[in-house]
């Protein structure tokens, strides 16, 4: 039994068999990018997008690095949540969990491009 996930415009599907089912999604990767519909996290963020989260986390890489919108804050009971602690925003949040995976595995690229990233945006929302 086999089920393909088909990116429009990735050129695997093009030339192999897709299977007898499969499902056909958008991509979001520019029109130059040749192989950026072939990435298996922009589809699962495809997938997350269109179907929604359903309680799982968002991926971090789905806002930063494929321009998908960032998720709804979830509600915070205020009665135990601190007036004068701010909560971190979803790209805070990104930034801390490449930063602490950083120091568990060793450097990433994309850690400083993400802080200057969600650095651009609070800097947009003031």
């Amino acid at each position: 039994f086999t089920f393909n996930v088909v990116p429009a415009r990735d050129p695997i599907p093009m030339i192999d068999d897709k299977a007898m089912l499969y499902q056909n999604i958008n991509c979001t990767a520019p029109a130059n990018n040749f192989i950026g519909c072939h990435h298996s996290a922009r589809t699962l963020c495809e997938i997350q997008y269109t179907c929604g989260s359903v309680g799982h986390p968002v991926l971090c890489e789905c806002v930063l690095d494929y321009d998908y919108p960032e998720p709804l804050p979830e509600a915070t009971n205020e009665t135990t949540s601190s007036t004068s602690q701010q909560q971190k925003t979803f790209l805070e949040k990104c930034v801390d969990i490449c930063i602490e995976e950083t120091e568990a595995t060793g450097p990433k690229d994309n850690c400083q491009r993400w802080k200057e990233k969600a650095e651009a945006a609070i800097d947009k929302k003031k």
